[in-house]
C-alpha cells in the first residue's frame, strides 16, 4: 500500500505547517523524525541532496519541501472545487493504491528513538510547605498566593514600585485566604513565606515582614525581567547541565504540539492557559542552579545555544512578540535568564558568551565590560557557524535544532549547509555576477571574514553542488557583486501579545491574570 513520507525534526515551524496541511485535508502520512532516528539523515540527503527539512515523498515521487507540498494540496483544492472528489479521495486513487514505496532510504526507522519521548507528569524535586494543617508544592502556592495577595503600583519619594503591597495589606489577605485567626498568625506566615522567598522586601532594604507600611512583593513579581524567577529553586541541580535544557525543550516542544492551529501555528494564547505552561515556569528555574563555570568549550556552546532558543519561544509567550526596531533592541537586551545565579539577557548569551565578548551590531562597546565578572563565562573564540544555530524568532532566522557537546562540529557543519542550501539565505545568480546573502551575513561579516570582498570565499565551503560551482566560478572571474537580502522578522503562531518594555517592570498583565 503507498504513502506519504515526510522527514522531519522536532520544532520545525515549517514541518508543523506541512503536517498540519495534510492533516487538516484528511490524509494520512508516515513521519521519520531525524531527531529521534538520526541514522535517516544520510538516506534523507541521498534522496533529495537537501539538508533542509521537512523533505516529503509520495511513495518514490519526490515533491519537494513544505512550500511545493503545499502548493501541490492547494492545486489539488482548486481542481477538485465543486465536486463530490475530496483531497483525500485524490490520496487514494493516486498515492495509497499504488504498491510501494520499494526504496529502502524511505523505509520508516525501526528500534527504539535516539531521543526517547518524555512523560509530561514527570516532576522535578518539590518542596511543600504546610501552612495551617494544608500542605502545598512551591508552585501550588505561589500560584494561590498569586490568586489572592493584593498588587498594585505603590510609590514614594518619585520611585514607583510596581506588583507590590504593603506588609498591613499581605495581613489581612494571608488571613482571608489562609482562614488564620488572628493577624499575629498571618504576620508569622508572612515571615515564614519571607524567609522561603515567596515574599521579598520590594526595595533594596531588608525589613522583615510585619503588619505594617512597608512595601512588598510576591518572588514572580520581584524580578519580572527574568524569564524563570516564578520561583526560588533550592535544590541543587542533579542532572547534566544539557540534559536539564534537553527536558525542557522537550517539555516546551509537547506544550507546542498540543496547541498547534489547523495551519500548524503555535497559539500562545492557549499555551498559556495550559497547566503544563505552569510546570515548564517551574522546571526553568532549575537553571538557576546551573553553572557554566567548568563547562569547556563545546560544552559551553551547545548549552548556551540551546538556551537561547528555548527562552526565545518562552519569552514571546510570556512576554511578548517584539515588532519594531525599537522594541526589539530593548526584547534583546531587557529580557534575561538566572544561570547559576548571574542574570543574563538574550544579547548576553549570544554576543557576550558565544562570539567572544564581542560588540552587537550598531553597538559602540563589548557586551560585557572589564569590571563585569560575566566576561568569565565568554568563550575565547567565535565560531561563525553559531549564527546558522540561532534562531531570535524570526521567520528568516535558521530553524531551531538540537546541540550537543559530542557531536557539535558536525551539528554545526549540518546547520550551515542547511541554512546556505535555501536561496533565501544564499542565492548565486551568475547571469548578472550577483549573490545574495541573508542579512545576518552583514550585522556578523567580522565574524565571518575580514572584509565584504571576501565574504564569497567564506561561504563556498557551506554549499554544494551547482550552487557551489556557480559561485566558484564567479570567484575566479573576480566579478562577484553582493546585495543582501531583505529579512523577515515576523513570528511563527497566532494570538501573540505584544511585547511593551514595560513589560521588564511590570509583569504581562494577561499572563498571570487568574
Amino acid at each position: 500500500m503507498g504513502r506519504i513520507t515526510v522527514f522531519s525534526i522536532d520544532g520545525c515551524s515549517h514541518c508543523r505547517q506541512l503536517k498540519a496541511a495534510l492533516t487538516a485535508r484528511n490524509i494520512p502520512y508516515s513521519d521519520i523524525n531525524i531527531s529521534h532516528y538520526p541514522q535517516k539523515r544520510a538516506d534523507m540527503l541521498a534522496l533529495t541532496d537537501r539538508h533542509t527539512v521537512p523533505q516529503v515523498f509520495f511513495n518514490e515521487r519526490y515533491i519537494g519541501g513544505a512550500d511545493e507540498t503545499i502548493q501541490l494540496l492547494n492545486e489539488w483544492d482548486e481542481e477538485l472545487k465543486g465536486g463530490s472528489v475530496t483531497a483525500r479521495d485524490r490520496y487514494v486513487d493516486t498515492i495509497e493504491s499504488d504498491p510501494g514505496p520499494f526504496d529502502v532510504k524511505l523505509s520508516l526507522p525501526t528500534g527504539p528513538p535516539a531521543i526517547q519521548y518524555m512523560n509530561l507528569t514527570v516532576n522535578r524535586p518539590k518542596e511543600i510547605t504546610e501552612v495551617n494543617g494544608k500542605h502545598f508544592t512551591t508552585l501550588q502556592l505561589t500560584k494561590e498566593l498569586m490568586r489572592k495577595m493584593p498588587r498594585g503600583d505603590l510609590s514614594t519619594f518619585g520611585t514607583v514600585y510596581y506588583n507590590s503591597f504593603k506588609g498591613s495589606e499581605a495581613v489581612t489577605a494571608l488571613m482571608e485566604t489562609f482562614d488564620l485567626k488572628s493577624r499575629d498568625e498571618a504576620v508569622q506566615l508572612g515571615m515564614k513565606l519571607q524567609r522561603k522567598h515567596f515574599i521579598e522586601h520590594a526595595s533594596k532594604g531588608d525589613h522583615s515582614f510585619g503588619d505594617n507600611n512597608f512595601y512588598f512583593r510576591l518572588y514572580p513579581f520581584h524580578t519580572p525581567h527574568v524569564l524563570n524567577s516564578l520561583r526560588d529553586w533550592k535544590h541543587p541541580s542533579n542532572d547534566e547541565p544539557i540534559n536539564v535544557i534537553f527536558l525542557l525543550s522537550k517539555l516546551w516542544g509537547n506544550l507546542e504540539s498540543r496547541h498547534l492551529t489547523p495551519e500548524g501555528l503555535v497559539n500562545h494564547a492557549t499555551l498559556r492557559n495550559d497547566d503544563f505552561y505552569w510546570k515548564f515556569e517551574d522546571d526553568s528555574c532549575e537553571l538557576q542552579k546551573i553553572s557554566m563555570k567548568d563547562m569547556d568549550a563545546n560544552t559551553k556552546t551547545a548549552f548556551v545555544i540551546n538556551v537561547y532558543n528555548l527562552m526565545i519561544k518562552y519569552a514571546f509567550v510570556k512576554m511578548g512578540v517584539p515588532t519594531s526596531d525599537t522594541s526589539r533592541y530593548y526584547f534583546y537586551d531587557r529580557v534575561c535568564v538566572n544561570i547559576g545565579g548571574a542574570v543574563f539577557s538574550l544579547n548576553d548569551l549570544e554576543h557576550g558568551i558565544l562570539r567572544a565578548n564581542a560588540k552587537a551590531p550598531y553597538r559602540l562597546t563589548k557586551q560585557f565590560t572589564i569590571v563585569d565578572s560575566r566576561k568569565n563565562f565568554s568563550l575565547n573564540k567565535t565560531d561563525s557557524r553559531i549564527h546558522f544555530a540561532l534562531n531570535c524568532g524570526a521567520k528568516s532566522c535558521p530553524s531551531v535544532k538540537r546541540y550537543s557537546a559530542e557531536a557539535l562540529d558536525e551539528e554545526l557543519r549540518l546547520s550551515a549547509m542547511a541554512f546556505c542550501e535555501q536561496d533565501d539565505n544564499v542565492s548565486v545568480d551568475d547571469a548578472n555576477n550577483l549573490l545574495g546573502l541573508s542579512k545576518i551575513f552583514y550585522w556578523y561579516m567580522s565574524d565571518f571574514a575580514s572584509s565584504k570582498q571576501e565574504l564569497p570565499s567564506k561561504i563556498v565551503p557551506y554549499l554544494r553542488g551547482e550552487k557551489k560551482k556557480k559561485l566558484e566560478e564567479l570567484i575566479q572571474k573576480g566579478r562577484v557583486s553582493i546585495t543582501f537580502l531583505e529579512y523577515d522578522w515576523s513570528a511563527d503562531g497566532c494570538n501573540q501579545l505584544q511585547f511593551s518594555k514595560s513589560y521588564v517592570r511590570s509583569f504581562a498583565p494577561e499572563l498571570y491574570r487568574f
